[in-house]
């Protein structure tokens, strides 16, 4: 073969190898250097107080009543979601997650949920006190107390310093701030219809709080849970909260299934 025949082969050798690349490119056979790069883990820290621990939902793991259960825990078994630190305790009050829990989150953290509030509130207090007698002075103390709370807004603007804290301790974190289902069936008692309407009120500054936080520049999104649990609240066939009154770790607090209610409407908001 001439040196000219050869030289003709190369190029059309060259020219059918660069329309098999081309053709792959358009069949998704990219080259891996045009592959696109894995999404980003969530570096994720959890928030809160018992609704986070997963009180009630589980064995208690330690003396914060965590579970296995909790829907921290289930986010992360989510592909790309990593749970460095399950900081909720039961029982902690906005102020408690900022002296005891805020410390967890730093700028590494990419991911938090906050579930607070309601211990500020204390509508558990509040059911055990009027239980066994909701026409007692007891009651109606407690039931005003929590109103004029309420009413105050001292709930809200507490929390939304504390979001402000957390997106300045975590500038590169998306929160996602999850409040309280309506635990009670409509219409059962004047007693838990009080205590629908306190959740109610709750979860508005809730969302308030959250919003305000956002057009202050954090990164927070709102996760509102107030209707949730609708056809599956204490007085419907099959509950997703306690519904034992005298069983205090599980009562008002998510079964396992109220748990994946939250991880699951967590997931949406994140997209």
């Amino acid at each position: 073969m001439s040196a000219h025949s050869n030289r003709r082969s190369r190029i059309v050798g060259s020219i059918a190898g660069a329309t098999v690349a081309l053709v792959a490119v358009f069949l998704g056979a990219a080259p891996a250097a045009l592959a696109a790069p894995p999404e980003p883990v969530n570096k994720y820290v959890s928030l809160g107080d018992s609704y986070a621990a997963g009180q009630g939902a589980g064995l208690p793991l330690d003396e914060c009543l965590r579970s296995d259960a909790a829907y921290p825990v289930l986010l992360d078994a989510v592909p790309r979601t990593n749970l460095l630190r399950q900081a909720a305790c039961s029982g902690a009050t906005i102020s408690d997650v900022a002296s005891t829990q805020l410390s967890q989150v730093n700028r590494g953290t990419t991911l938090v949920t906050l579930t607070v509030g309601g211990n500020d509130l204390g509508v558990g207090e509040i059911f055990e006190i009027c239980a066994p007698a909701p026409e007692s002075f007891a009651c109606a103390t407690a039931v005003a107390e929590a109103q004029q709370l309420l009413a105050s807004g001292v709930i809200g603007q507490e929390l939304g310093g504390l979001l402000l804290a957390i997106a300045e301790r975590a500038p590169n974190a998306r929160i996602v701030v999850a409040d309280y289902p309506i635990p009670f069936v409509s219409g059962l008692s004047p007693l838990t219809d009080t205590v629908n309407a306190a959740t109610g009120a709750l979860d508005a500054q809730i969302g308030t709080a959250a919003a305000g936080a956002a057009a202050a520049g954090a990164n927070v999104e709102y996760t509102s849970m107030a209707f949730a649990y609708f056809g599956h609240q204490v007085g419907d066939a099959d509950p997703w909260l306690g519904a034992d009154q005298f069983e205090p770790l599980t009562f008002l607090h998510p079964t396992a299934a109220g748990q994946a209610v939250y991880r699951d409407a967590i997931l949406a908001t994140l997209g």
